[in-house]
């Protein structure tokens, strides 16, 4: 054990006492202080945004007399663990309109962020992309040069020559190096944590605390796992700088280039073919022709006269109905908005039953439209996770996926969001069934009393629970371990069987 820590002690005083590690302190110290003080900033404006747009909301609500003018909006609100990863916080939607007619579909939501690309680049980097880019260079440059540069200035075959067991060399200098390490982790680490506790927007709960304490712990792993790959490739080369070329070509290969020719490939080469979205946009049409042509003979089955094809329909004599249509033909939605002449005289008893029907039947349609959407959401979702697949074998990509997963701002975290507003936009239809708001006469007119609307129920996005979120991460946190095991084993085995000629 005294040779262990004697070893150890060496390797961690060498890193230490260099100018390298004073160099690499400092810029690991301010990149992390940086990305963090430029993303507490955007976190600030992202989150006024939101209150800004929930407040308009809640305003324009209470203008609402009418059931047909109902339209709720399901906020994402954002993630003040974006601060540290960004993940998916600022690429997808914030804001989905809920329109009974109209079926959700991402790529209509709302998107936000920044129109210029130079700014979306810059505020795309945060602590983790400099821990994953920068933390993991260093990582490289403290261990290329452990056994060949020792080999080549001969100090590595004058220390074997002392009563020292080559396992605990190899131990030694692992440990060494990696408690050289862990002082520029941990203490960008802490920075980063109080630059962003000294923004008044910062509203971390002692779950958000405990992610980034796994955060850490799974950072500091990363660094084990780079640390390792210099190692490994310092044992099987004789000369530093062939270590440190070789090296750092891997390292760019594996923490670059790996995800976005994997990403680039599935794009180009789904393994998944999707339907084309002009034929699913044709699909939707059809359907809502269907929707017109069933409404239809049911009116004039029942009643004995068309629904207003364009504009006017008699009701019963001396009285109309002007039916006003709102969507175009290329919309995937179809509503209508109606105005009845002389409203305080007509009996409209029949047009509410025709109401009661039509419009749980257009909200039928609607999610059929919606079912086309999705399963084309669900292909290409496919894709989306086979290019992750591939890219995780890369100790890089398994680092940052864990990260987003126990951050909640993964993927995954996105499509939840678009499940709940879904979800809520169900909610919103029982809460109009329960009403029988469809057939009711403040459907379409406030004549006899306005719509109420203070028991609707509000949109609710929580964020994934601890566990849940560590169950997302159990595979990439397991590639990273698999990733160390590997490479010690091969550090290891390989440096007992280290040829000193």
């Amino acid at each position: 054990m005294t040779t262990l820590w004697l070893v150890i002690q060496r390797e961690f005083v060498s890193n230490v006492l260099t100018s390298q590690f004073i160099i690499g302190f400092l810029i690991c110290l301010m990149s992390t202080a940086a990305a963090v003080f430029v993303q507490v900033e955007d976190y600030e404006k992202r989150l006024a945004a939101y209150h800004i747009a929930v407040q308009e909301h809640q305003k324009t609500a209470q203008t609402w007399d009418l059931y047909s003018q109902i339209n709720p909006k399901a906020h994402r609100k954002p993630n003040p663990l974006s601060i540290f990863n960004v993940g998916m916080e600022k690429s997808g939607a914030d804001m989905v309109s809920i329109q009974l007619a109209t079926p959700i579909w991402e790529k209509d939501a709302q998107k936000q962020g920044s129109d210029n690309p130079f700014l979306s680049i810059l505020l795309a980097i945060d602590a983790i992309f400099v821990f994953k880019i920068i933390f993991s260079a260093l990582a490289i440059l403290f261990a290329y040069n452990t056994i060949s540069g020792e080999h080549e200035d001969g100090t590595l075959k004058l220390v074997l020559s002392n009563p020292i067991p080559r396992d605990t060399l190899v131990v030694g200098k692992y440990i060494g190096g990696m408690l050289s390490l862990f002082p520029m982790v941990v203490i960008s680490f802490i920075i980063g944590i109080l630059i962003a506790y000294t923004s008044p927007a910062t509203d971390f709960n002692s779950a958000d605390l405990f992610r980034l304490v796994a955060v850490l712990i799974l950072s500091l792993l990363y660094m084990s796992t780079c640390y390792l790959l210099g190692m490994l490739l310092s044992v099987w080369t004789k000369e530093a700088t062939t270590t440190l070329i070789l090296s750092m070509f891997i390292w760019g290969i594996l923490t670059i280039l790996h995800s976005n020719i994997a990403t680039f490939a599935v794009m180009k080469f789904p393994p998944y073919q999707p339907q084309a979205e002009k034929e699913i946009l044709q699909h939707i049409q059809q359907r809502w022709e269907d929707f017109r042509e069933e409404r239809d003979a049911y009116i004039l089955k029942k009643w004995g006269y068309e629904h207003p094809a364009s504009a006017v329909s008699p009701i019963s004599e001396g009285n109309f109905l002007v039916a006003m249509y709102t969507s175009l033909p290329e919309e995937i939605g179809y509503s209508e908005f109606y105005y009845i002449q002389q409203i305080h005289i007509v009996d409209v008893s029949k047009f509410q039953e025709v109401l009661g029907y039509q419009e749980p039947l257009r909200i039928d349609y609607a999610n059929q439209a919606e079912a086309l959407l999705r399963q084309r959401e669900q292909v290409e979702e496919r894709n989306k996770q086979f290019a992750k697949d591939i890219s995780r074998f890369s100790f890089a990509d398994a680092y940052r996926f864990a990260v987003g997963a126990i951050t909640d701002t993964d993927r995954e975290s996105y499509q939840d969001f678009i499940r709940r507003s879904r979800s809520y936009k169900r909610q919103v239809v029982d809460y109009l069934t329960g009403k029988n708001a469809f057939s009711a006469r403040a459907w379409f007119s406030s004549d006899q009393g306005a719509a109420a609307f203070k028991d609707l129920p509000v949109f609710q996005n929580p964020h994934a629970s601890l566990f849940q979120s560590f169950s997302r991460a159990s595979s990439d946190i397991l590639i990273l371990l698999a990733w160390n095991i590997v490479l010690f084993i091969g550090v290891y085995v390989s440096f007992l069987r280290y040829d000193m000629s």
